[in-house]
C-alpha cells in the first residue's frame, strides 16, 4: 500500500509517501512551490499530477481548512485544495481529509499541539533522523491520522 499525504500551502505544499511493501516501510518526501502569480494554481495542478503519476498511490490523505484571521488566505488556500481534490477526482483515487485538529490529536494526543510538536512526534513514530520541513511534517501527520483512524497503524516502525 502506497499513501500519498498532502498538507496545501501558498508558498509550499508538504507532500510525503509512505509505502508498505513486502513489510518494509518506505519514507519519502518533498515540497512543492510557485512563486505568487496568476499560473501558480496550474504550476502546483502540473507538479502534484507528475508526482501521483510517478508515485501511483492507493490512497491520498490531505489536510482540510481551516478557520483563520486572514479570509484573503484562506481563499487562496481552498483554491489550492480545490486543484488537489479535482486531480485526485481525475486520477480516481480514494481521498481522505482531516483537520489540522485531528491530525494533531491523532499525532501527539493534543488537538493544540504546535506545529514543532507535531515534526517532533512524526519523527519519533516514523523514525526519521534527519530535519524535516513543517509542511512535510504535516503531511505524515495526515499520513498517521489516516492509519490511525483506519487502524493500519500496526504495520509502522
Amino acid at each position: 500500500m502506497k499513501i500519498l499525504g498532502i498538507d496545501p500551502g501558498l508558498s509550499q505544499t508538504g507532500i510525503a509517501i509512505l509505502s508498505e511493501e513486502k513489510g518494509e516501510t518506505k519514507l519519502s518526501w518533498k515540497t512543492v512551490g510557485h512563486k505568487a502569480n496568476k499560473e501558480r494554481l496550474h504550476n502546483y495542478f502540473k507538479s502534484v499530477s507528475k508526482l501521483i503519476s510517478t508515485e501511483k498511490p492507493d490512497q491520498i490523505v490531505i489536510e482540510n481548512i481551516f478557520k483563520g484571521p486572514n479570509t484573503k488566505t484562506l481563499i487562496k488556500i481552498a483554491e489550492l485544495r480545490g486543484v488537489y481534490l479535482l486531480l485526485t477526482q481525475m486520477e480516481g483515487l480514494p481521498i481522505q481529509e482531516f483537520t489540522p485538529r485531528e491530525i494533531k490529536q491523532s499525532v501527539t494526543g493534543s488537538g493544540a499541539s504546535s506545529k514543532e510538536q507535531v515534526r517532533y512526534m512524526v519523527k519519533k513514530i516514523l523514525g526519521i533522523e534527519e530535519e524535516i520541513p513543517l509542511d512535510v511534517s504535516d503531511a505524515f501527520g495526515a499520513i498517521i491520522c489516516y492509519l490511525n483512524k483506519n487502524n493500519k497503524y500496526a504495520g509502522i516502525n
